[in-house]
């Protein structure tokens, strides 16, 4: 309900003012990567596990999430990692970023997750989770599989 005042400039207040709940985001694992994931767990347990609970604490965490698409962000603290755009995709209106997770050492420490953010979903999509040696060449038959991931998502190309 508006109410308006008398004085010159009008002047108004909101009373039992409705604001909608804000938005968060979320996170979801395409089959794509859930397959790597289960072929991780299969080459090295702890590998899999520390890059399952990364997602899991990721999901879990707003602030993380909302910082998924910053280029070059880094995060500090017991799961470091950093976050970098995937620059020959970007010139093709893909917007796909990965992440590098400082804190694994070994074998757990070559790989890199691929992912894309759906504006109109507010939901990241994790697509793959690639080896660190990975070149990133559009060619690639991963790549490919990331592609069409992507498109069949329906994430919008800018």
């Amino acid at each position: 309900m508006l109410i308006k005042f008398s004085f010159y400039p009008p002047c108004y207040t909101f009373q039992d003012m409705r604001y909608s709940p804000s938005r968060t985001y979320s996170l979801a694992l395409h089959n794509d990567a859930e397959a790597d994931l289960d072929r991780i767990y299969e080459e090295d347990e702890d590998a899999g596990a520390d890059i399952e609970v990364f997602l899991e604490e990721a999901k879990n965490n707003q602030e993380t999430l909302d910082n998924l698409t910053r280029k070059g962000y880094v995060q500090y603290g017991d799961c470091p990692f950093d976050v970098n755009e995937w620059e020959k995709a970007k010139r093709l209106k893909y917007i796909l970023w990965r992440i590098r997770l400082l804190w694994l050492e070994g074998s757990a420490a070559k790989y890199r997750i691929v992912y894309a953010f759906h504006p109109i979903e507010y939901r990241y999509y994790i697509l793959g989770i690639v080896e660190r040696n990975f070149n990133y060449d559009l060619n690639h038959e991963r790549s490919k599989q990331i592609l069409a991931a992507y498109n069949a998502l329906n994430i919008p190309r800018y």
